[in-house]
């Protein structure tokens, strides 16, 4: 039988015998990624399909309403790794809030230039602080 290159790793391979057609080789990443690319495609393609799998996880909740109590309970370290890891994520996010909010930003982190007559102006915090020349393209 000939080699065939994998679809993913694109490294030569020997197709199954039972499976002549095979494009992707036996390694648990290129498999995985298989699965993977199946599934998203079957989600798309396929409602019945997709609703059972909407429907999956929330039967299984149902089922096991103290499952995550019982977990929290058994492992004390990972709620205290998930507390500092949420706590990080908090403060990420209100730095980009605090970014993103242009009239915190521009009183904080003004920008003091000279323009051509010699006057002091404050350049907006989304403004790079120097004169780009207007022969730039910019």
């Amino acid at each position: 039988m000939r080699d065939r290159s994998c679809r993913y790793w694109q490294q030569a391979f020997q197709p199954s015998p039972y499976h002549p057609q095979q494009q992707v080789c036996n390694q648990p990443a290129c498999q995985s990624q298989r699965r993977s690319d199946y599934h998203r495609q079957k989600i798309a393609s396929d409602p019945v399909y997709q609703q059972v799998c909407l429907e999956s996880p929330r039967k299984w909740r149902r089922a096991n309403p103290d499952y995550w109590k019982k977990y929290r309970q058994a492992h004390p370290e990972q709620v205290e790794r998930n507390c500092r890891k949420q706590r990080c994520r908090d403060q990420k996010r209100r730095l980009v809030n605090l970014a993103n909010n242009n009239l915190a930003t521009c009183k904080a982190l003004s920008f003091q230039s000279l323009d051509s007559s010699g006057v002091a102006s404050f350049a907006s915090c989304k403004q790079h602080p120097f004169e780009i020349a207007p022969s730039a393209g910019l």
